[in-house]
């Protein structure tokens, strides 16, 4: 009777640590998930405010430019009719991206850094503090969801 009786306690131990174990787990995870989604969050708000610096924007304009292109987008593939339309006008935006970062990139190439006339190049735009920011949000993301 005394090794049924210690059996069944032992089975009822190993149990609730089984069930707590899981549980303890599946809060884990549920806590990793929410801190990866917000560590996310947080490198896409440094990104966008870095693009907008980049830019010569501030945030808010940088924004309402963006919804203007995808409008402007959205708009031209509404239009479309046929799968060769919407791949000519994918085309199209594609090719159009691509040239303004040629342009960038050449304007970039072309003027330099001329200190004593209180220009700078474009990619210097971004201030030393947001580039720390986005490297520890990239960091933050690459540690929290891995």
């Amino acid at each position: 009777m005394k090794r049924i009786l210690s059996g069944a306690i032992t089975l009822a131990i190993i149990g609730t640590m089984t069930v707590g174990l899981l549980q303890w787990r599946a809060v884990a995870k549920q806590s990793q998930d929410v801190s990866c989604s917000e560590a996310r969050h947080t490198l896409k708000g440094v990104e966008i405010r870095a693009r907008a610096l980049a830019a010569g924007m501030t945030v808010e304009a940088y924004a309402h430019a963006e919804e203007a292109e995808v409008a402007k987008l959205i708009r031209a593939l509404e239009g479309a009719t046929s799968p060769a339309d919407i791949d000519s006008v994918m085309e199209s935006h594609s090719a159009a991206i691509e040239a303004e970062d040629a342009a960038v990139e050449a304007e970039v190439d072309a003027r330099g850094d001329q200190a004593f006339l209180e220009q700078r190049l474009k990619k210097q735009r971004i201030p030393v503090d947001v580039k720390q920011q986005l490297e520890r949000a990239a960091k933050a993301v690459s540690l929290t969801c891995s």
